[in-house]
């Protein structure tokens, strides 16, 4: 993503703050375009009439959870990598 050496700490800084940034830029998207009309659509109505349409609608919301998830992921992942180097990198001069 930036141009630093794989494995070093800045290399591991940026991209926890670039996943960071993007989950939080996700999230206002979702809260703000996705949460309103799923408030206006999810009443006893819909799942009265549950159908293969709304299962389709389903999946694609499914969708939407895997993609902050994985952000989440990356970011624990990075930040685990800054507190717990791997042993084997080699010293910078």
């Amino acid at each position: 993503m930036f141009k630093f050496d794989k494995n070093t700490v800045p290399y591991h800084i940026s991209n926890l703050v670039f996943y960071l940034v993007t989950l939080a830029v996700v999230g206002l998207i979702y809260y703000f375009a996705f949460l309103p009309p799923l408030l206006e659509v999810t009443t006893d109505e819909f799942f009265s009439s549950f159908g293969f349409g709304e299962f389709i609608g389903s999946l694609f919301f499914l969708v939407l959870i895997i993609v902050p998830i994985l952000l989440i992921v990356g970011a624990v992942f990075h930040l685990i990598r800054l507190i717990k180097p791997e042993k084997n990198i080699p010293a910078e001069n």
